[in-house]
């Protein structure tokens, strides 16, 4: 804010020369450049939230997966099902 007062303050006393003009761009440049950085960072907070949730959800699922072993009669439990979305046939 301070550098921002002074250009300002030089624009009034040496009038808006090109020189001027150009400072007074950098210092609008600068600024977007700090602004880029904060949402950056913001961004990058972020993506390491998401990864850390990601990752829990992960574990959770992994903890609640039930694992059933295949066994002999396992297909007869299933034969005059019908696949979903294909409708009735026989096989």
């Amino acid at each position: 804010m301070k550098l921002r007062d002074s250009l300002h303050e030089l624009r009034n006393g040496q009038g808006d020369s090109p020189y001027v003009r150009r400072l007074m761009n950098d210092l609008d440049r600068f600024e977007l450049n700090m602004e880029d950085l904060k949402s950056r960072d913001q961004l990058a907070s972020m993506n390491a939230s998401v990864a850390t949730l990601t990752q829990m959800a992960v574990e959770n699922v992994a903890r609640d997966v039930v694992r059933v072993q295949e066994s002999f009669d396992h297909n007869v439990s299933w034969h005059d099902a019908d696949d979903e979305g294909i409708g009735g046939h026989r096989r």
